[in-house]
């Protein structure tokens, strides 16, 4: 289901058509004034055809930004959107106060991203969430942090001196918008090498406790630790009011997840990230039948899902991981494990000989990682290739 408000038809319309809706209100005691307009609304959202069109037009437009470097922007919420550079997918929240940034990007989109910002909020970028380390969201930490500006400048301080006399100062911090991250992904960047280990492209503001909490723009933002999933430094953002979840790696619609055991990644842990995700920060649609709202999730690249999608990824995590521990648990080799393709009928929608957006991270890669998750070696790498 494509719950953008500005290319979604009618979830009911969508899979029953008018007279199906109509008969399940109805055996619902819908009232009568309900039943009708409900199912003139999807006689003209004109059945499973224009439906398949809205949402590939969905799809197409949180994709558009490929090759040339331009930023695709699709409107989620009012003041909410999701941009997309070089297929992969960032959140921004406009407002009153300035923007909000969640992941900054490859650093080769920072001057467009930047541009686009720039038109979508008439007041400065306020912070840069960093979800986790990968350089494909970390790239434009310094450029983006640098063309930010501080909620702290304008603030001064009142200092009591030893003679008992008063100063004020303006604060001290700097002006440049403060970029917040979980500790390992601070730590991640430190050691890595690259632009995105400069010091000024490294997190100013970190956490080690479960949630950071900040409120901007009216909004409680949530920006929720999800340990040992695809590394140790990842997190999900919820933003509480719009009602919109940006995952970070640990949620990619095009392909199976990458699980970095080299920085701390594990296949238990994706689960339980998605899991989190799914049960605590996304809330579906239901149970009234007509309401076709629900929270929107952005993943780390492909189209803007809600929880069922969750669901239906953690499901196959879950069933792959089930399958290659049963297969160690018979004495299984990593090769004999491949060989009997755990990954079977998964792999036709997130899987493939290579990885997507020409990242080394095949289905072998994978199944590989997964496997030494649940056998606790260190021998394989886990991801390097796909972080370096």
């Amino acid at each position: 289901m494509y719950n953008c408000r500005r290319c979604a038809p009618r979830s009911l319309a969508r899979y029953a058509g008018a007279a199906g809706v109509a008969t399940l209100l109805l055996a619902l005691g819908a009232p009568a004034s309900s039943i009708a307009a409900t199912a003139a609304a999807a006689t003209a959202d004109s059945a499973a055809a224009a439906d398949g069109a809205a949402a590939a037009d969905c799809a197409t437009d949180a994709t558009a930004a490929q090759s040339d470097g331009s930023v695709g922007v699709l409107q989620l919420r009012p003041n909410f959107y999701m941009l997309t550079v070089d297929g992969v997918n960032l959140g921004l929240q406009t407002g009153p106060e300035g923007a909000v940034l969640v992941d900054a990007g490859p650093a080769s989109a920072s001057a467009a991203l930047l541009k686009t910002i720039r038109q979508l909020s008439s007041g400065p970028l306020r912070f840069v969430i960093d979800t986790n380390a990968d350089p494909e969201l970390t790239g434009g930490n310094a450029s983006l942090s640098a063309a930010g500006l501080s909620m702290m400048v304008g603030w001064q301080i009142l200092t009591r001196n030893h003679n008992r006399s008063d100063t004020i100062q303006d604060h001290p911090l700097d002006t440049r918008a403060p970029i917040i991250a979980r500790q390992g992904t601070l730590e991640q960047l430190a050691g890595a090498a690259g632009p995105q280990a400069e010091l000024l492209a490294l997190p100013s503001e970190t956490f080690t406790r479960e949630q950071y909490n900040l409120r901007v723009n009216g909004d409680i933002i949530n920006v929720v630790g999800l340990p040992a999933a695809h590394s140790d430094g990842d997190s999900a953002v919820l933003f509480r009011r719009a009602d919109v979840v940006v995952t970070g790696a640990i949620f990619d619609v095009t392909h199976f997840p990458v699980i970095d055991l080299a920085h701390g990644g594990s296949i238990d842990g994706e689960i339980a990230a998605i899991d989190q995700v799914m049960n605590t920060l996304a809330v579906p649609s239901g149970p009234v039948v007509q309401n076709e709202d629900g929270t929107l999730v952005i993943p780390v690249h492909g189209h803007v899902c809600n929880q069922p999608d969750l669901l239906t990824y953690r499901d196959m995590l879950y069933a792959i991981r089930a399958r290659v521990q049963a297969l160690i648990a018979r004495g299984e080799s990593l090769r004999q494990v491949e060989a009997a393709d755990p990954a079977r009928g998964y792999e036709e929608r997130w899987g493939g000989a290579s990885g997507p957006l020409a990242r080394p991270w095949t289905t072998r890669d994978f199944i590989a990682a997964v496997y030494q998750s649940l056998a606790g070696s260190a021998a394989y790498d886990g991801g390097r290739r796909a972080r370096r």
